[in-house]
Protein backbone atom coordinates (compact mmCIF):
# COMPACT_ATOMS: atom_id res chain seq x y z
CA UNK A 1 0.00 0.00 0.00
CA UNK A 2 1.01 3.23 -0.80
CA UNK A 3 2.22 5.46 2.46
CA UNK A 4 1.76 9.18 0.77
CA UNK A 5 2.71 10.29 4.21
CA UNK A 6 6.36 10.72 3.64
CA UNK A 7 5.69 12.82 0.79
CA UNK A 8 5.49 16.03 3.31
CA UNK A 9 7.70 18.80 4.32
CA UNK A 10 10.88 21.11 2.75
CA UNK A 11 11.62 20.07 -0.09
CA UNK A 12 14.31 21.97 -2.26
CA UNK A 13 13.89 21.52 -6.12
CA UNK A 14 17.83 20.49 -6.32
CA UNK A 15 20.28 22.60 -8.12
CA UNK A 16 22.02 20.30 -10.92
CA UNK A 17 25.58 20.54 -10.37
CA UNK A 18 28.03 21.25 -13.37
CA UNK A 19 31.48 20.66 -14.03
CA UNK A 20 34.16 23.37 -15.38
CA UNK A 21 33.33 21.52 -18.94
CA UNK A 22 29.29 22.39 -18.68
CA UNK A 23 28.42 18.23 -17.43
CA UNK A 24 26.89 17.03 -14.56
CA UNK A 25 28.81 16.75 -12.18
CA UNK A 26 28.62 14.01 -9.86
CA UNK A 27 31.17 14.65 -6.81
CA UNK A 28 29.09 17.81 -6.63
CA UNK A 29 25.99 16.47 -6.79
CA UNK A 30 26.91 14.09 -4.25
CA UNK A 31 28.05 16.72 -1.80
CA UNK A 32 25.30 18.67 -1.71
CA UNK A 33 22.74 16.25 -1.45
CA UNK A 34 24.67 15.03 2.42
CA UNK A 35 24.55 18.90 2.92
CA UNK A 36 21.12 18.88 2.54
CA UNK A 37 20.34 16.00 4.21
CA UNK A 38 22.18 17.43 6.97
CA UNK A 39 19.90 20.19 7.42
CA UNK A 40 16.96 17.99 8.01
CA UNK A 41 15.28 18.71 4.32
CA UNK A 42 12.20 16.12 3.91
CA UNK A 43 12.83 15.31 0.18
CA UNK A 44 14.29 16.04 -3.60
CA UNK A 45 12.77 17.13 -6.00
CA UNK A 46 14.85 16.78 -9.63
CA UNK A 47 15.23 18.06 -13.05
CA UNK A 48 12.13 20.85 -13.18
CA UNK A 49 12.67 24.73 -13.56
CA UNK A 50 15.75 24.57 -10.60
CA UNK A 51 17.17 21.94 -11.88
CA UNK A 52 17.27 23.19 -15.81
CA UNK A 53 15.85 19.85 -16.91
CA UNK A 54 14.25 21.06 -19.94
CA UNK A 55 18.01 21.99 -20.88
CA UNK A 56 19.21 18.58 -20.66
CA UNK A 57 19.11 15.72 -22.66
CA UNK A 58 16.95 12.20 -21.64
CA UNK A 59 20.51 10.69 -20.76
CA UNK A 60 21.60 13.08 -18.36
CA UNK A 61 18.28 13.77 -16.56
CA UNK A 62 18.54 9.84 -16.09
CA UNK A 63 22.03 9.61 -15.35
CA UNK A 64 21.52 12.55 -12.48
CA UNK A 65 18.49 11.22 -10.58
CA UNK A 66 20.37 7.36 -10.38
CA UNK A 67 23.51 9.61 -8.62
CA UNK A 68 20.89 11.15 -6.31
CA UNK A 69 19.28 8.25 -5.42
CA UNK A 70 22.22 6.32 -4.70
CA UNK A 71 23.57 8.75 -2.46
CA UNK A 72 20.15 9.39 -0.53
CA UNK A 73 19.89 5.98 -0.10
CA UNK A 74 16.26 5.89 0.66
CA UNK A 75 16.84 8.76 3.71
CA UNK A 76 14.60 10.96 2.76
CA UNK A 77 11.82 10.20 -0.79
CA UNK A 78 13.48 11.26 -4.45
CA UNK A 79 10.87 13.15 -6.58
CA UNK A 80 12.12 12.75 -10.83
CA UNK A 81 10.72 15.66 -12.69
CA UNK A 82 9.64 14.00 -16.04
CA UNK A 83 8.48 16.60 -17.41
CA UNK A 84 8.50 17.55 -21.64
CA UNK A 85 6.80 18.69 -24.47
CA UNK A 86 5.95 15.43 -25.62
CA UNK A 87 4.11 12.52 -23.95
CA UNK A 88 6.37 9.59 -25.11
CA UNK A 89 9.65 11.12 -23.19
CA UNK A 90 7.53 11.74 -20.25
CA UNK A 91 6.91 8.08 -20.46
CA UNK A 92 10.50 7.02 -21.04
CA UNK A 93 11.75 9.19 -18.05
CA UNK A 94 9.03 8.11 -15.44
CA UNK A 95 9.27 4.26 -16.71
CA UNK A 96 13.32 4.61 -15.93
CA UNK A 97 12.71 6.40 -12.64
CA UNK A 98 10.44 3.58 -11.47
CA UNK A 99 13.18 1.39 -12.33
CA UNK A 100 15.66 3.63 -10.62
CA UNK A 101 14.27 3.60 -7.04
CA UNK A 102 12.69 7.27 -7.19
CA UNK A 103 9.76 7.38 -4.71
CA UNK A 104 7.17 9.76 -7.01
CA UNK A 105 7.37 11.68 -10.87
CA UNK A 106 5.75 14.69 -11.39
CA UNK A 107 5.18 17.08 -14.09
CA UNK A 108 4.26 20.12 -15.79
CA UNK A 109 1.60 19.78 -18.59
CA UNK A 110 3.02 19.63 -22.05
CA UNK A 111 3.99 23.25 -22.85
CA UNK A 112 4.36 25.78 -26.42
CA UNK A 113 1.68 24.04 -27.89
CA UNK A 114 -1.44 25.13 -26.84
CA UNK A 115 -3.23 22.07 -26.23
CA UNK A 116 -7.24 21.40 -24.99
CA UNK A 117 -7.72 20.11 -21.61
CA UNK A 118 -8.57 16.39 -23.11
CA UNK A 119 -4.92 16.73 -24.63
CA UNK A 120 -3.31 17.62 -21.11
CA UNK A 121 -5.56 14.82 -19.05
CA UNK A 122 -4.87 12.31 -21.63
CA UNK A 123 -0.94 13.30 -21.05
CA UNK A 124 -1.43 13.09 -17.81
CA UNK A 125 -3.00 9.95 -17.69
CA UNK A 126 -0.48 7.73 -20.11
CA UNK A 127 2.57 9.17 -17.28
CA UNK A 128 0.60 8.05 -14.41
CA UNK A 129 -0.01 4.52 -15.90
CA UNK A 130 3.42 4.12 -17.50
CA UNK A 131 4.83 2.53 -14.14
CA UNK A 132 4.20 1.45 -11.14
CA UNK A 133 5.09 4.93 -9.08
CA UNK A 134 2.80 7.54 -8.15
CA UNK A 135 2.63 11.12 -10.05
CA UNK A 136 2.86 14.22 -9.01
CA UNK A 137 1.33 17.09 -11.28
CA UNK A 138 3.15 20.31 -11.59
CA UNK A 139 0.94 23.62 -11.67
CA UNK A 140 3.08 26.34 -13.31
CA UNK A 141 0.16 28.12 -15.31
CA UNK A 142 2.91 31.50 -15.47
CA UNK A 143 5.81 29.62 -17.75
CA UNK A 144 3.29 26.60 -19.49
CA UNK A 145 0.40 28.71 -20.41
CA UNK A 146 -1.97 25.92 -19.32
CA UNK A 147 -3.73 27.24 -16.59
CA UNK A 148 -6.21 24.31 -15.32
CA UNK A 149 -8.94 24.19 -13.22
CA UNK A 150 -10.01 23.26 -9.88
CA UNK A 151 -12.31 20.67 -11.98
CA UNK A 152 -9.54 18.92 -13.99
CA UNK A 153 -7.45 18.34 -10.71
CA UNK A 154 -10.59 16.85 -8.47
CA UNK A 155 -10.98 14.37 -11.43
CA UNK A 156 -7.44 13.49 -11.96
CA UNK A 157 -7.17 13.17 -8.03
CA UNK A 158 -9.74 10.24 -8.24
CA UNK A 159 -7.04 8.24 -10.24
CA UNK A 160 -5.32 5.75 -8.27
CA UNK A 161 -1.82 6.43 -9.23
CA UNK A 162 -1.96 10.49 -9.04
CA UNK A 163 -1.38 11.68 -5.88
CA UNK A 164 -0.81 15.13 -5.65
CA UNK A 165 0.05 18.58 -7.04
CA UNK A 166 3.13 20.70 -6.67
CA UNK A 167 0.89 24.14 -6.79
CA UNK A 168 3.39 27.05 -8.57
CA UNK A 169 0.92 30.04 -7.95
CA UNK A 170 0.28 32.75 -6.10
CA UNK A 171 -3.42 32.39 -6.19
CA UNK A 172 -4.26 31.30 -2.76
CA UNK A 173 -8.04 31.22 -3.33
CA UNK A 174 -7.26 29.15 -6.01
CA UNK A 175 -5.26 27.02 -3.61
CA UNK A 176 -7.70 26.71 -1.23
CA UNK A 177 -10.58 25.55 -3.58
CA UNK A 178 -8.18 22.60 -5.00
CA UNK A 179 -7.23 21.07 -1.48
CA UNK A 180 -11.06 21.48 -0.67
CA UNK A 181 -12.15 19.88 -3.57
CA UNK A 182 -9.49 17.23 -3.77
CA UNK A 183 -9.76 16.25 -0.07
CA UNK A 184 -7.28 15.05 2.73
CA UNK A 185 -5.39 12.47 0.88
CA UNK A 186 -4.09 14.33 -2.32
CA UNK A 187 -0.67 15.68 -1.57
CA UNK A 188 -0.97 19.73 -2.22
CA UNK A 189 2.95 21.27 -2.34
CA UNK A 190 3.24 25.33 -2.00
CA UNK A 191 5.60 25.88 -4.83
CA UNK A 192 6.22 29.85 -4.83
CA UNK A 193 8.88 30.18 -1.58
CA UNK A 194 8.03 33.02 -1.10
CA UNK A 195 4.19 32.48 0.05
CA UNK A 196 5.27 28.48 1.98
CA UNK A 197 3.56 30.40 5.21
CA UNK A 198 0.08 31.52 3.31
CA UNK A 199 0.76 28.15 1.40
CA UNK A 200 1.27 25.90 4.78
CA UNK A 201 -1.98 28.02 6.37
CA UNK A 202 -4.45 26.88 3.28
CA UNK A 203 -3.03 23.46 3.87
CA UNK A 204 -0.46 22.02 2.21
CA UNK A 205 1.53 19.58 3.55
CA UNK A 206 4.72 20.85 2.94
CA UNK A 207 6.48 22.85 -0.22
CA UNK A 208 8.94 21.67 -2.86
CA UNK A 209 11.48 25.25 -3.75
CA UNK A 210 13.62 26.35 -5.35
CA UNK A 211 15.61 28.81 -2.55
CA UNK A 212 15.45 25.60 -0.01
CA UNK A 213 18.59 25.15 -1.85
CA UNK A 214 20.33 28.34 -0.29
CA UNK A 215 18.47 28.58 2.77
CA UNK A 216 17.81 25.22 3.87
CA UNK A 217 18.04 25.99 7.86
CA UNK A 218 15.63 28.58 7.43
CA UNK A 219 12.69 26.98 5.47
CA UNK A 220 13.18 23.96 7.93
CA UNK A 221 12.88 25.98 10.65
CA UNK A 222 9.70 28.18 9.35
CA UNK A 223 7.83 24.53 8.87
CA UNK A 224 8.69 23.22 12.01
CA UNK A 225 7.20 26.50 14.07
CA UNK A 226 4.05 26.64 11.93
CA UNK A 227 3.50 22.94 12.58
CA UNK A 228 3.73 23.69 16.65
CA UNK A 229 1.75 26.62 16.31
CA UNK A 230 3.69 29.52 16.46
CA UNK A 231 3.18 31.68 13.72
CA UNK A 232 5.04 35.10 15.42
CA UNK A 233 8.29 33.02 14.44
CA UNK A 234 6.93 31.41 11.38
CA UNK A 235 5.88 35.07 10.26
CA UNK A 236 9.18 36.56 11.08
CA UNK A 237 11.28 33.61 9.30
CA UNK A 238 9.19 34.15 6.30
CA UNK A 239 9.84 38.09 5.79
CA UNK A 240 13.54 37.17 6.41
CA UNK A 241 13.50 35.09 3.92
CA UNK A 242 11.45 37.60 1.25
CA UNK A 243 14.21 39.87 2.06
CA UNK A 244 16.73 37.42 0.31
CA UNK A 245 13.91 36.39 -2.70
CA UNK A 246 13.33 40.22 -3.40
CA UNK A 247 17.37 40.31 -4.06
CA UNK A 248 17.16 37.43 -6.18
CA UNK A 249 14.83 38.62 -8.60
CA UNK A 250 17.29 41.32 -9.43
CA UNK A 251 19.13 38.52 -11.50
CA UNK A 252 17.85 35.08 -12.84
CA UNK A 253 17.08 33.18 -9.98
CA UNK A 254 19.37 29.82 -10.92
CA UNK A 255 22.31 32.26 -11.74
CA UNK A 256 21.79 33.56 -8.69
CA UNK A 257 21.63 30.48 -5.92
CA UNK A 258 24.53 29.25 -7.84
CA UNK A 259 26.96 31.84 -6.73
CA UNK A 260 25.46 31.56 -3.36
CA UNK A 261 26.32 28.12 -3.42
CA UNK A 262 29.21 29.19 -4.88
CA UNK A 263 29.91 31.23 -1.91
CA UNK A 264 28.67 29.03 0.71
CA UNK A 265 31.52 26.46 -0.67
CA UNK A 266 29.37 24.04 -2.63
CA UNK A 267 30.60 24.17 -6.53
CA UNK A 268 27.73 24.09 -8.81
CA UNK A 269 28.96 25.97 -11.83
CA UNK A 270 27.01 28.40 -13.92
CA UNK A 271 23.82 27.67 -15.40
CA UNK A 272 23.37 26.25 -19.16
CA UNK A 273 22.83 28.92 -21.83
CA UNK A 274 20.39 31.28 -22.39
CA UNK A 275 20.34 31.20 -18.66
CA UNK A 276 22.18 34.49 -17.62
CA UNK A 277 25.72 33.87 -17.08
CA UNK A 278 26.60 36.62 -14.05
CA UNK A 279 29.23 39.38 -14.66
CA UNK A 280 31.99 39.96 -12.69
CA UNK A 281 30.51 43.14 -11.40
CA UNK A 282 26.96 40.81 -10.64
CA UNK A 283 29.08 38.55 -8.61
CA UNK A 284 30.74 40.89 -6.25
CA UNK A 285 27.17 42.58 -5.90
CA UNK A 286 25.81 39.44 -4.68
CA UNK A 287 28.85 38.60 -2.43
CA UNK A 288 28.01 42.08 -0.78
CA UNK A 289 24.63 41.17 -0.49
CA UNK A 290 25.20 37.59 1.14
CA UNK A 291 28.05 38.95 3.71
CA UNK A 292 24.75 41.45 4.78
CA UNK A 293 22.78 37.83 5.62
CA UNK A 294 23.95 35.93 8.63
CA UNK A 295 22.46 32.71 7.38
CA UNK A 296 23.94 33.32 3.37
CA UNK A 297 27.53 34.35 4.99
CA UNK A 298 30.37 31.46 4.13
CA UNK A 299 31.02 30.52 7.80
CA UNK A 300 27.14 29.37 8.21
CA UNK A 301 27.85 27.02 5.50
CA UNK A 302 29.72 23.29 5.84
Amino acid sequence: MLTLDKFKGIIPALITPYDGEGKISESATRKIVRHLIDKQVDGFYLSGSTGEGFLQSVGERQSFLEIVVDEVRGVVPVIAHVGAMDTATCVELTKHAALAGADAVSSVAPFYYKHGQEQVRGHYLDIATAADIPLIIYHFPAMTGVQSTVRFYEELSKVDNIIGVKFTSKDTFELQQLIEACGPDFRVFNGPDECLLAGLAFGCCGAIGSTYNIMPELFVELYRAFQTGDLAAARKLQAKANRVIAELLKYDFIAFEREILHLQGIEVGSPRKPIQQLSSEERLQIRHFAQQVDFLSTNTVV
